[in-house]
């Protein structure tokens, strides 16, 4: 019995040293107090960076709408889209141009998701606004 409880508990601690989420380990927003004013050419620029202590396989970035009614008018904004990774780290701007003039004035959630190489994720989200 003992020798069981004994290999329960290595089981245990092999699966919590190999099941670590990637981590985010910095994400912003860079536009100016989160909001972006709706006009020709308009960019939503965020920056991140990631570590796994076994390796980074890709991230998803995704926009969409976060304010009521959103979704019953003309033009809501929704994006998504995935990136490749490679390494234990990784750091970057991005920019996602504005759907102008297709797009809403309120406000909006950005999502940050990374997946390591052992198919673990970590996500965060961020707030911004689109003014007039």
């Amino acid at each position: 019995m003992k020798a069981i409880i004994n290999l329960f508990v290595l089981a245990c601690i092999f699966s919590a040293c190999t099941s670590d989420s990637p981590s985010i380990d910095s994400f912003s927003v860079l536009n100016s107090n989160s909001e972006i004013l709706k006009e020709d050419g308009a960019q939503l620029q965020f920056s991140y960076s990631f570590s796994d202590d076994n390796g980074l396989s890709k991230y998803r970035v995704s926009v969409i709408d976060d304010f009521e009614g959103a979704r019953v008018a003309s033009a809501p904004w929704y994006y998504e889209d995935d990136f490749d990774l490679s390494g234990t780290s990784a750091s970057d701007t991005k920019s996602i141009e504005l759907p102008y003039p297709d797009i809403e004035p309120g406000r909006y959630k950005l999502t940050l998701t990374v997946q390591d190489v052992d198919q673990q994720e970590s996500a965060q989200n961020k707030t911004f606004y689109v003014i007039e």
